[in-house]
């Protein structure tokens, strides 16, 4: 058994786009014009080939009629309130990093990106998912508020599985 950390959050992403996908009858190219993206984005995004930014998820939540928290990192109740989108992304980023005391480099070298990537994202550009997961785990906050502002800033709660009754009186 290999132990380590567990697999980031947005692993299963392909997984909730293609399984809301087909519980609403859509085709990707239905998906597709519905959200406003490419009907390769759609295709790449849902099997795992690209890494969608933060704005390409709240534009396919808004689509499928879910939380882009809930899309992009599992995060939440699948069933969306509001339409989600960045706008504030950067600027929640600058504040949490400064709240903390990390420079831009600091941050960078902690979530290991780069620091014109930080400066990008608070100068409003937009970041893939796996990125917004890497600086919200080295801030110590939720990827889905960071990314849109959406449910609690403070990070999750790791999931433990309870070990079988066997293997644990098996470990004493």
């Amino acid at each position: 058994m290999v132990r380590g950390s567990p697999n980031p959050r947005h692993f299963q992403l392909p997984t909730r786009v293609g399984k809301t996908r087909k519980g609403l009858k859509l085709t990707r190219m239905g998906l597709a014009a519905r959200a406003g993206v490419s009907e390769a984005t759609a295709l790449y995004v849902e099997t795992g080939r690209q890494v969608p930014t933060v704005g390409t998820i709240a534009k396919l939540a808004a689509a499928l009629g879910v939380s882009a928290p809930w899309l992009a990192y599992g995060l939440g109740e699948a069933s969306a309130d509001c339409a989600a989108t960045c706008d504030g992304m950067g600027e929640r980023l600058r504040s949490i990093r400064s709240e903390r005391g990390y420079t831009r480099t600091d941050l960078a070298r902690m979530a290991d990106r780069s620091p014109p990537t930080i400066a990008a994202i608070e100068d409003g550009g937009q970041a893939g998912v796996d990125t917004i997961e890497a600086l919200a785990k080295a801030l110590g906050v939720s990827p889905g508020w960071l990314a849109y502002g959406l449910g609690p800033m403070e990070p999750p709660a790791r999931r433990r599985t309870p070990r079988p009754a066997s293997a644990a009186a098996s470990a004493r």
